[in-house]
């Protein structure tokens, strides 16, 4: 590593897992390229694959990799937390197993001078079934995925986000989200996600009702496929609407039947 480069601040990488040992064999030749990440955090959930055995091979010379094992518990925002904990630098980039930065993306990272960043955003294109969503509501989004840990917190049981109150850079820098190759597998990660919204709702007592489980799913559908454009992703598209759509009823359905257990 050239003198740069060292004297750049340095970058701890967060990666919740669970089960990801194809996205991690795919998707971390971009790491080499990224010289001022020199620590992975993996906190994996009960993985019965090859995460954990991959994950250790992400570790090269000047990189170290630390791996905890931690039971989500439906709480995305708390197996988070956990990670940021263990890190050492204070700059944390998070990225999920099955996300690629773009090569500016990279170029910006290895560039990044001592201005103290306290929350960077990107945007995130999602490659859904194989084909890059431009509408609806997972199309153009931003997240800070970049920030000093000692300025913030994740919040969420559910679709996590980082909370600060400094000021955020908006870098109109790319993350490619290749999610579910399959519709199996989408449809999985809906119950998954539905179940644990649901137990969120019910512990802040929110109240639902028939009007609630017939009107929200399709509203969620209205906006999605006609507002937000989803219909110019053709098929993709309208399968992205209808599955957002079942969402929000599995989540209302399943939050009135815990009030009547």
């Amino acid at each position: 590593m050239n003198l740069k480069n060292k004297n750049k601040p340095k970058i701890s990488l967060l990666l919740c897992v669970k089960n990801e040992a194809e996205n991690i064999k795919k998707n971390f030749d971009w790491l080499d390229s990224c010289k001022t990440i020199n620590e992975i955090i993996v906190v994996d959930d009960n993985s019965t694959d090859d995460t954990k055995k991959l994950s250790e091979k992400l570790e090269s010379k000047n990189r170290t990799v630390k791996i905890f094992d931690r039971e989500l518990n439906n709480n995305f925002a708390d197996q988070r937390n956990f990670g940021i904990s263990k890190t050492t630098n204070k700059l944390v980039l998070w990225i999920d197993a099955d996300e690629k930065p773009s090569n500016k993306l990279i170029v910006f990272l290895n560039n990044i001078d001592k201005h103290q960043y306290y929350n960077v955003s990107f945007k995130r294109d999602d490659i859904f079934l194989g084909k890059r969503l431009k509408h609806g509501e997972t199309a153009n989004l931003k997240f800070i995925r970049l920030f000093n840990k000692n300025y913030g917190f994740f919040t969420g049981a559910v679709h996590e986000t980082w909370q600060s109150n400094e000021n955020i850079i908006d870098k109109n820098l790319t993350i490619f989200h290749y999610s579910h190759k399959t519709l199996k597998s989408f449809i999985q990660k809906i119950n998954f996600y539905s179940d644990i919204r649901a137990k969120e709702l019910f512990e802040q007592k929110r109240y639902v009702s028939l009007f609630h489980i017939i009107v929200y799913p399709v509203g969620k559908f209205i906006d999605n496929y006609f507002f937000k454009l989803g219909f110019l992703d053709s098929t993709a598209g309208i399968i992205m609407a209808l599955s957002m759509s079942l969402h929000s009823f599995l989540v209302r359905a399943k939050l009135w039947h815990l009030y009547q257990k």
